[in-house]
């Protein structure tokens, strides 16, 4: 999908494709395949700060829905484990 993404790049500017990747390496283990999801953006012609402020606001976008659906899971994950208030507090930092 990323050869369709450029091409449609070139047209529209900026566009994205969304979907699992597979990674497989050498490997002498059981668990050599690798399995996530990511996002892809493809943009033409954007310079370096353009890309990394579209990466800031995806970041951005991702812990804010986070912060505003999640935060029984947030309480939930700070008191059953070692992370301290602070983490909890640069979470909230971060997404503004």
């Amino acid at each position: 999908s990323q050869l369709h993404a450029e091409m449609f790049a070139c047209a529209l500017s900026k566009v994205y494709s969304f979907g699992p990747t597979f990674r497989a390496e050498n490997s002498n283990t059981s668990r050599h395949l690798c399995e996530f999801w990511m996002v892809e953006p493809e943009m033409a012609f954007q310079s370096m700060n353009d890309s990394m402020e579209l990466a800031e606001n995806c970041v951005k976008y991702v812990l804010n829905a986070v912060w505003e659906k999640c935060q029984n899971e947030i309480q939930f994950l700070a008191e059953g484990s070692d992370v301290s208030d602070h983490y909890i507090d640069d979470l909230d930092k971060a997404r503004t």
